[in-house]
């Protein structure tokens, strides 16, 4: 969930003037006396890079690629096999007055020995919209025509942005923690799951960078699915847990998402009448501006 930020930073600057009188005088040219200039009363002061700082949020259109590599290890019975697979994701998007508004222009999935490419059935570029919910915790994608996320793939695509927006306090410094938590619908294989899943932010540094300040937040999430549907005609009931780490950098002046990197993974298990499969997924995620 994530709500753009913007801080405002109060710099003071000093300085001083030198001034030098000469006179004139008639007769003999006095001797001259040479003087140091008087050191300056004040030197610029540095940007603060330990807060606080205030946020407003921007209106400004943002624009994002996210890169994200899973390895994908799968337990069927006895047997067990291992696959690799990779997203691309490009996206813009605006916010104003608690809702977002964007398209994502390119989605592309590339497995093992295959060319990347968008998921069949899925048209790009494909528009999205999110609000916040009355308690104000994460965004809520809005379904086209009452679609469900197994029914619409672009709802589905939609669904994977959710690390780019999140809401702050007003006022941060380092060590501010704060949380949110949410419930929606994902689809994995066709199966509708519940998913609930709460995130811890906190503020772990930040550096000046040329006269801007970009801090870092650091995330932790947790995360629980449960389910039920049907695979080849069999009733399926699927349970799955995940935990996932991600650091953001993030511009105090333009309140945007610099980058941002980390790690999260999930298990899953998928019973039916007659087997039992067992899936984990562990995935690097990278955020960058384009």
């Amino acid at each position: 969930m994530r709500t753009r930020l913007r801080a405002v930073v109060t710099v003071a600057s000093g300085c001083s003037l030198l001034l030098v009188e000469a006179a004139c005088r008639s007769g003999a040219v006095p001797n001259q006396v040479l003087t140091k200039p008087a050191p300056p009363s004040a030197t610029a002061s540095a940007p603060k890079t330990d807060g606080p700082w205030a946020f407003r949020p921007s209106a400004q259109r943002q624009n994002f690629v996210i890169d994200q590599a899973a390895v994908i290890a799968i337990r069927l019975d006895s047997a067990t096999r291992a696959d690799t697979i990779s997203t691309h994701i490009e996206v813009g998007f605006i916010t104003a007055a608690g809702t977002t508004s964007g398209n994502v222009v390119a989605f592309l999935v590339q497995g093992a020995g295959r060319a990347a490419a968008a998921p069949t059935g899925l048209a790009v570029p494909f528009p999205f919209r999110a609000e916040y919910s009355a308690s104000g915790q994460q965004l809520g994608f809005a379904s086209p025509r009452d679609a469900t996320p197994c029914s619409s793939l672009a709802l589905a695509a939609a669904q994977s942005l959710r690390d780019l927006w999140f809401k702050t306090p007003d006022t941060l410094r380092i060590g501010t923690v704060w949380s949110d938590s949410s419930s929606y619908v994902v689809c994995r294989d066709g199966i509708p799951l519940r998913a609930t899943t709460r995130r811890t932010f906190r503020v772990s540094g930040s550096s000046d960078r040329d006269g801007r300040i970009v801090f870092t937040v650091s995330r932790i999430s947790r995360s629980t699915l449960e389910g039920t549907g049907a695979q080849f005609g069999e009733g399926v009931g699927v349970s799955g847990a995940g935990s996932g780490t991600l650091d953001y950098e993030l511009d105090t002046t333009s309140g945007a998402i610099v980058s941002a990197k980390g790690t999260a993974t999930l298990d899953l298990t998928l019973r039916s009448r007659v087997r039992t499969q067992v899936v984990r997924q562990t995935v690097e995620i990278r955020i960058a501006r384009s």
